[in-house]
């Protein structure tokens, strides 16, 4: 009697698949973030350190970076919301949340700018007198800013998938990964904002 053998296909190698490796790969991403912020805050802190010994300037921490610090943590909340209305198949709601987030993100850096403007033409007159604290403080919260432009690119490609029915229960990593980017960016302009304003 004549048997035909049964070839059974080894199984492929373990390995991480595409979503568990987006993930890494957004982790890994935040962490070199992470280093570049925090690099940028001991800079800060070393030259704070310096002024405060020389003199007694204060920072005037300009009115309107209160509101863009309101607005940035209701834009992190919003999506946060979105992330879980689309577990649950609320497409609707999902959807104008994520419009929410996106609204404002874009009125956080409009509301940034005559922030920037106001430390730039301060700077400008203390640079005179030998102090740079005001452009310091410039160059960290534009640092911060272009970060969250970065981000506005593929928040704007998310919510228009998400108008065109892309993500649902199953999919919606990249939700998830704009959630990730959303809350690291509040808690670097926690950090930053409180340094600017306890460290006056």
């Amino acid at each position: 009697m004549h048997t035909t053998p049964i070839e059974v296909e080894s199984p492929e190698p373990a390995g991480l698949s595409p979503r568990r490796a987006e993930a890494v790969g957004m982790w890994l991403f935040l962490a070199a973030l992470t280093m570049l912020f925090l690099a940028a805050m001991l800079g800060y802190l070393l030259v704070r350190g310096r002024l405060a010994a020389k003199t007694a300037l204060k920072l005037e921490v300009p009115w309107s970076l209160w509101l863009s610090t309101g607005i940035l943590l209701a834009a992190s909340g919003a999506i946060e919301v979105a992330r879980r209305l689309v577990r649950r198949e609320k497409q609707r709601s999902f959807r104008l949340w994520m419009m929410a987030s996106l609204v404002l993100s874009f009125l956080f850096v409009i509301v940034q700018v005559p922030s920037l403007i106001l430390l730039l033409d301060t700077h400008a007159t203390m640079k005179a007198r030998g102090v740079g604290l005001y452009g310091l403080t410039f160059a960290l919260i534009l640092l911060h800013a272009a970060h969250v432009l970065s981000g506005l690119i593929p928040l704007s490609i998310t919510v228009r998938r998400a108008f065109r029915g892309a993500y649902d229960h199953e999919n919606y990593s990249p939700v998830s990964r704009l959630v990730m980017y959303w809350h690291f960016l509040d808690a670097v302009w926690v950090m930053m904002f409180g340094v600017f304003v306890f460290l006056r």
